[in-house]
C-alpha cells in the first residue's frame, strides 16, 4: 500500500527513473526516431479514445481473464520485448519475467535483451514469449528458436519492422554503445546515479546473453559489432517469414506489420497472430499508430489473426481504450521498465499490480464487466478513425 500511495501511476514512476538514470540510458528508454513526433503522436492517438458510461446496470466484479492461444491470463496486455535492458536497469528482464509470472500475464523476451533465453525460461516458463530479430543463418536462426522451445517459452514474436537504419538522435548525441561510450560526461553521468552503477558493477557489463555462443572468434565481450556485422540481417520478407514459421511449432505472430496486405501474406503462410506495432516510435517519426491502422487490418483478415497492438499504451485504461478499438491484446514495453529503474525488483511487481487495478477500474467506471462488451462503450469521435460501436 505504500508504493501504490507513493507511486500511483506510471507518470510517477517515469519520473523517479529519470531521476535514478544516467542521461545516455534515460534517452534511450524513453526517446524515439527523428524529431520524436510519433512519440507524441502515439499517445495523441490514446488520449482521443473516449467512452460512454452506463450508471444504472446491476453493479458486479469486471471479469478480467482473458485467453490467447490458448492460455488463461489475468489480464488482456503483457511486457513487450525491450532491446539492451541491462542497460535501461540491471536483471531488468528478470525482475519482469518473475512479476509477469505471479500476475499470470505474458512476458516477451528480446533475442537482443542482457538476459539469456535460459535463465528467463526457469523463470518465466510457458509465461515467457520469445521476441526473434531477423538474421542473416539460418543455421542460427534455428539453434535459438530450439533453445527457446526447449527452456518452455510458449509463443513467438517475429520483428520485421526494421528494414533500415534508424536515426535515434538522443543515442547518436550521447555515443550509445553497450557498454557506453566511456567519455568524460558519460562518465560523470554514471557516479552521479549511484544506485545504477552499483548495480551495473554487482551485475557486470551488459551484454546480449542469448547471442553470446554465436559470435566470431575474437569478438568484444558485448558482441555490438558482431551482432552488426556478422548476424543481424536487415527486415525480414515474406520468404524469411515462411522459413521462420516452419521453424517453430507454437503460435507466432508478426511483430511490426501495420498493413492490411502484410496481414493477408501472414495468413496465408500459416501465421497466428499479428503484433501491430510503430516499435514505440523508435524506428521512424512518420508511422501511424497501430490504433489508427487495426480496424483496416481487422475487416482484411477478420478472426484469421489474434491482433495484438504496442506503442504508446501507458496504463490499465490506455488497455480499455486498445480493446474497445478491436485488439486482442496489449503490450507495454516503456511502462514496465520505468517502474524496475524507479524501483527496481520491487517496481516489476508493482507495476503489474497497478496496471491490473487501473484496467479493473477503468472497466468498472464505465459499467462494462466482460472485455468483449468494451467495444459497445465507445464515444463517436469526430476525426477519428473508429466507428461509434455502441448498440442499444
Amino acid at each position: 500500500m505504500a508504493l501504490m500511495n507513493k507511486f500511483p501511476s506510471v507518470p510517477d514512476l517515469e519520473a523517479r527513473a529519470f531521476q535514478r538514470m544516467p542521461k545516455f540510458a534515460w534517452d534511450y528508454l524513453a526517446g524515439g526516431a527523428g524529431d520524436e513526433k510519433g512519440l507524441v503522436h502515439n499517445r495523441a492517438v490514446y488520449d482521443c479514445v473516449r467512452f460512454v458510461a452506463d450508471y444504472l446496470p446491476e453493479k458486479r466484479q469486471p471479469d478480467t481473464k482473458h485467453t490467447v492461444f490458448g492460455r488463461n491470463y489475468n489480464f488482456p496486455f503483457g511486457v513487450a520485448p525491450v532491446g539492451q535492458s541491462g542497460l535501461i536497469w540491471p536483471r531488468s528482464s528478470e525482475y519482469l519475467a518473475a512479476a509477469a509470472k505471479k500476475a499470470n500475464i505474458p512476458f516477451c523476451l528480446s533475442m537482443l535483451a542482457t538476459s539469456s533465453i535460459e535463465t528467463i525460461g526457469t523463470i518465466a516458463g510457458a509465461n515467457a514469449w520469445f521476441q526473434l530479430y531477423p538474421l542473416r543463418d539460418p543455421g542460427v536462426t534455428k539453434s535459438i528458436l530450439d533453445r527457446a522451445k526447449q527452456a518452455g517459452f510458449s509463443t513467438l514474436l517475429v520483428t520485421v519492422d526494421t528494414p533500415a537504419g534508424r536515426r535515434t538522435l538522443r543515442d547518436q548525441r550521447n555515443g550509445l554503445t553497450v557498454p557506453p561510450r566511456l567519455s568524460i560526461a558519460n562518465i560523470a553521468r554514471m557516479f552521479t546515479h549511484p544506485a545504477w552503477l552499483a548495480a551495473t558493477i554487482e551485475q557486470g557489463l551488459p551484454k546480449f546473453e542469448t547471442m553470446m555462443p554465436y559470435y566470431p572468434k575474437g569478438a568484444d565481450i558485448t558482441g555490438v559489432a558482431a551482432l552488426q556485422n556478422t548476424l543481424l540481417a536487415r527486415g525480414m520478407d515474406l520468404k524469411g517469414l515462411e522459413v521462420v514459421r516452419k521453424l517453430w511449432d507454437g503460435p507466432m505472430l508478426c511483430k511490426g506489420i501495420m498493413s492490411p496486405s502484410d496481414a493477408k501474406d501472414c495468413v496465408s503462410i500459416g501465421v497466428e497472430g499479428a503484433l501491430l506495432s510503430n516499435h514505440g516510435g523508435r524506428q521512424s517519426e512518420s508511422l501511424v499508430s497501430p490504433l489508427e491502422t487495426l480496424a483496416r487490418v481487422r475487416d482484411a483478415v477478420g478472426d484469421k489473426l489474434t491482433l495484438a497492438v504496442d506503442s504508446g499504451s501507458r496504463s490499465g485504461l490506455d488497455v480499455a481504450r486498445a480493446m474497445a478499438l478491436g485488439a486482442d491484446f496489449v503490450f507495454m514495453g516503456r511502462a514496465f521498465m520505468f517502474a524496475v529503474a524507479a524501483l527496481g525488483k520491487a517496481g516489476a511487481d508493482h507495476v503489474a499490480d497497478l496496471l491490473g487495478i487501473e484496467f479493473t477500474q477503468a472497466m468498472g467506471q464505465i459499467g462494462c464487466y466482460e472485455i468483449k462488451n468494451l467495444p459497445r462503450y465507445l464515444a463517436t469521435n469526430t476525426g477519428t478513425v473508429w466507428p461509434n460501436n455502441r448498440t442499444n
